[in-house]
């Protein structure tokens, strides 16, 4: 089985995962097994020792679990794992199908549109932690997906975030992940230290950019001897797509 398929499998198991149980057959609610949740939980841990609203300690452990991956293999939870990079991703190749030359933020733009999920996530843990609620039910994709809107989501409001996911995902690859997901934000600086990352042998490499092209970030791999962009999932595209045997490589350090 080839890396792609893997990848794909891994996804969709993980993704059948979390739906089950947002369908009520696990022993605990979908909640529980968000690791953004552990984010939220911190607060509240260290000023009164309870987990705030539903969150559990099994949000806190994933959370931990997912630093520790991120610390090794860079933001491969976002890439393999998280059912919200998941569903961006198969809405961002729907666009790529159905209207490959469709409008795109420009490079210069993006790069600074980045930014926006580090005022995202301090918004969130300040009214998270000020109220002792978690505010940001209404506005995560997440939990508006795999509630079905329940308790905790704001009607109209909570439709215009999946309208705008959406269709955010369908003009600009990952356009969620990119900008506005909170989580991405708190594993960014673990993600940048990642041990395991794509590697390219500028001795092989025959400057085709197809690595660049496959890059659902944006990222630039042929210009890389290693790509050390917090961004990186290591979904491994590129190295998938790479013409040249051994031209690209994951590598420790």
């Amino acid at each position: 089985m080839s890396i792609r398929y893997l990848r794909y499998a891994i996804q969709i198991f993980f993704l059948g995962a979390i739906t089950y149980v947002a369908l009520g057959f696990g022993s605990n609610g979908f909640e529980a097994f968000c690791p953004f949740g552990g984010v939220e939980a911190l607060y509240g841990l260290f000023t009164t020792s309870n987990f705030t609203c539903a969150l559990a300690p099994l949000n806190l452990s994933i959370f931990l679990g997912v630093i520790g991956l991120t610390i090794i293999t860079k933001r491969s939870f976002c890439g393999w794992v998280c059912p919200i990079g998941t569903i961006n991703e198969w809405i961002s190749r729907l666009g790529d199908k159905v209207w490959p030359k469709r409008p795109r933020i420009p490079a210069s733009a993006d790069r600074y549109l980045r930014l926006l999920r580090y005022p995202v996530l301090a918004v969130v843990l300040y009214f998270t932690y000020r109220i002792g609620d978690l505010v940001f039910r209404g506005y995560d994709p997440f939990y508006i997906i795999f509630s079905g809107l329940g308790h905790g989501t704001l009607g109209y409001v909570s439709y215009a975030v999946m309208g705008a996911f959406v269709i955010g995902a369908f003009f600009q690859p990952m356009f969620f992940c990119r900008y506005f997901c909170p989580l991405a934000a708190a594993l960014d600086p673990f993600s940048k230290i990642g041990l395991m990352r794509v590697s390219r042998n500028k001795e092989t490499c025959i400057d085709c950019t197809i690595c660049n092209q496959k890059c659902h970030f944006g990222l630039e791999p042929m210009v890389a001897n290693k790509v050390t962009h917090r961004d990186c999932v290591n979904c491994l595209e590129c190295v998938e797509a790479c013409p040249v045997d051994n031209c690209l490589e994951v590598k420790a350090f």
